[in-house]
């Protein structure tokens, strides 16, 4: 755990790694109709401007009826400012509007934790903490869900949610201040996720939380630093390997989860240490389960990728695609699933 922690980068460098385009991206989307304003206003006075100056109405040595076109002109260009002013204010003002209606509804929110009943302690956790998320406290949440998913008073369901909504964020209408995106509280949660993965498989069998948009895809919308997609890389992995694979396939068959957002990985990701990382796991179930892994998620082009020798693949994930390789636990001799202990806790 310690060296999962030291191989993630520094404040500042987390930060920037979040700047570029998706931060201009985010903007834009909640700045649109101020930059339509621009966009529509500034070339008209620029025109007006350049046609005046043509016109010859600034010679202020010309006839009287130089200046009488002159003072037209300048009652046009201040019932221009006019309008844009009053646009402008139309504007900041639908924007509050939708700021105080989200303050309301979280206020309503938080009126209704307070009904619940004092013995509710999981319940008033997972409201708080999901509150605090909304709100784009995210930083707080996570030193928060810390302790309190530590001593039980957080059901792995809600910490993956919460989770989930740090690493992967949301759309703007869901958010105070827009998408949540915070590279200190995403990295963070990455840790949360790999130090608990292995009690999110439950006790009955194929039934696990994980974060939700990592179950049936891999790239997310919103930025997220490469050491923390090798650290939800490293939680897949952890969770796989919890459980024997009668758990995730009655048959002891190749799982479907987490091998279809592995290979998505492969082919998609484009940061090349973490796609060569998903590439080995990936390897590694290929060769415990061949003729399935070759029907279902084999291509041409896979095919080449998952024989070349991977770089930039560290111990920790060697080891694991060797479990999976030889010392995860074989199919039971009836093919059943398997009830096991819930380990972790």
């Amino acid at each position: 755990m310690a060296r999962l922690e030291l191989r993630f980068v520094s404040l500042q460098q987390a930060r920037s790694a979040a700047v570029g385009a998706g931060w201009v991206w985010r903007r834009l989307r909640t700045t649109w109709p101020f930059v339509l304003l621009a966009i529509a206003i500034v070339p008209l006075l620029w025109m007006g401007t350049a046609t005046a100056v043509r016109a010859g109405l600034f010679a202020f040595a010309g006839p009287a009826s130089t200046s009488t076109q002159l003072g037209a002109f300048l009652t046009f260009i201040g019932t221009s400012l006019g309008t844009v002013a009053t646009v402008f204010a139309a504007l900041l003002t639908r924007a509050h509007n939708a700021r105080e209606r989200q303050r309301l509804r979280l206020e309503t929110v938080v009126k209704s934790l307070e009904m619940l009943p004092e013995d509710a302690e999981k319940a008033r956790f997972a409201g708080v903490l999901s509150t605090m998320v909304l709100l784009g406290q995210e930083r707080i949440a996570m030193r928060v869900l810390l302790p309190a998913w530590e001593d039980g008073k957080v059901d792995e369901a809600t910490a993956t949610w919460l989770l989930g909504q740090v690493l992967t964020g949301g759309r703007a209408a869901e958010a105070a201040d827009g998408d949540r995106v915070d590279a200190v509280a995403m990295r963070e949660a990455a840790v949360l996720l790999v130090r608990h993965a292995d009690r999110l498989p439950s006790n009955k069998a194929g039934q696990f939380a994980f974060v939700g948009h990592y179950l049936r895809h891999w790239k997310t919308r919103n930025h997220l630093p490469p050491e923390a997609k090798m650290a939800v890389l490293q939680a897949m992995a952890t969770v796989l390997i919890a459980r024997d694979p009668t758990w995730w396939n009655s048959a002891g068959g190749l799982p479907r989860w987490p091998t279809e957002v592995l290979a998505e990985c492969a082919r998609r990701e484009p940061n090349r240490n973490v796609r060569n990382t998903s590439a080995v796991l990936l390897a590694a179930l290929r060769d415990r389960f061949p003729e399935e892994f070759d029907k279902r998620v084999l291509g041409n082009r896979m095919k080449s990728g998952l024989a070349q020798e991977k770089k930039g693949v560290t111990r920790e994930f060697r080891e694991i695609a060797e479990t999976i390789r030889g010392g995860w636990r074989p199919p039971s001799a009836n093919g059943e699933a398997q009830e096991v202990e819930l380990t972790g806790q």
